[in-house]
């Protein structure tokens, strides 16, 4: 066998085995981080039971918060919302889709995020009168936003993603690295070296009030339906 047709058969066997090993040897967590796809944060439960409550259980529970902190609220002798909502109502694709922007981001900075437990945590919250709710609203990008003037003062929630670092869950902006320390640590003076220039971050505010104030956007999901004002046959409990 002359010289080339060796070459030949040399590179020929090395391709054949680079790519058994790539497509069948190699798992998920073996594949090199600069060639792992970011949909890889799409995971599959089909293995996981699915976790349930009683009907009795949840039906005491919301008769619960009705009887007590509903009725409080809607016969308080200052402040008092006459017709509270009970339940606020998102469509599937809106939270799975919510979930997945917070790992596709964190999954963009693995230097700061990778192997960090994240999660959301979720703020009771009630929506402005009308005239500061007009004008909140007029500065929000998220196009799902949208100003009713019936939810007015109405309770509803504000889903916030958390970070854990040092055993402690943070609010965090998965667009912005720099508040991968978390939102508390940075309100407290907390430093955070992002050790690479090629992050985009954004600004939350000013340096004597970094949260509050800010008016640029983080990551965040309140606007479902209330209920009421909105009707629902559908609600069981």
């Amino acid at each position: 066998m002359n010289s080339q047709m060796q070459r030949y058969v040399l590179v020929s066997l090395l391709t054949a085995t680079a790519t058994y090993f790539l497509t069948t040897n190699l798992s998920n967590n073996d594949i090199p981080e600069n060639t792992r796809s970011l949909t890889d944060i799409c995971m599959d439960y089909n293995t996981i039971t699915p976790p349930t409550l009683t009907t009795e259980m949840v039906r005491s529970m919301v008769s619960q918060y009705s009887g007590t902190q509903l009725n409080s609220i809607q016969t308080a002798p200052t402040n008092a919302v006459a017709v509270d909502a009970r339940s606020i109502w998102f469509d599937l694709e809106t939270l799975k889709e919510f979930l997945y922007q917070i790992e596709y981001n964190v999954n963009k900075n693995p230097r700061q995020g990778r192997d960090r437990e994240l999660g959301v945590r979720i703020y009771y919250a009630a929506y402005p009168e009308n005239t500061k709710m007009r004008n909140l609203a007029a500065t929000q990008t998220d196009p799902n936003f949208s100003y009713n003037p019936a939810y007015e003062k109405k309770h509803t929630l504000v889903m916030i993603p958390t970070i854990g670092k040092d055993g402690e869950n943070y609010d965090f902006n998965p667009l912005d690295v720099n508040s991968y320390i978390g939102f508390t640590n940075m309100k407290t003076g907390g430093v955070f070296s992002a050790n690479s220039s090629s992050y985009a971050t954004l600004s939350l505010g000013t340096s004597a009030n970094p949260l509050n104030q800010g008016t640029n956007p983080t990551v965040a999901r309140n606007h479902g339906r209330l209920c009421p004002p909105d009707g629902y046959p559908g609600n069981a409990f």
